[in-house]
């Protein structure tokens, strides 16, 4: 089990060569459980190798509980525990996959 920090939703996160944002935070039900995700777009704008941009996932794992603490910087902290069977992850994609357009997941 970890602690997760709630990220802000809209946000924009820069680094040298463009910026990300979550634009969704989803709890969804999978095999009597419930799994956390966040989806949000990478934008490179600002690089000497071009420009463009991705569609992601970051799913830190099935919630144990939710928002019940918080950090000093006011942000709230769930436990989750990562997802570490193949073959859920494997479906878990499958799921993502048919929401989002090809996005990149990271586990």
């Amino acid at each position: 089990m970890k602690e997760y920090v709630h990220e802000e939703l809209n946000k924009e996160v820069y680094s040298i060569s463009g910026y990300y944002l979550y634009t969704e935070e989803v709890r969804f039900p999978f095999k009597g459980r419930e799994v956390l995700y966040l989806a949000g777009i990478g934008v490179v704008d600002n690089s000497c190798c071009g420009v463009g941009g991705c569609c992601f996932v970051r799913i830190p794992g099935y919630i144990i509980s939710w928002k019940d603490t918080k950090d000093d910087s006011g942000h709230y902290i769930s436990r989750v525990e990562p997802i570490t069977e193949e073959d859920d992850k494997e479906e878990i994609k499958i799921l993502i996959d048919s929401k989002y357009p090809h996005p990149q997941i990271s586990f």
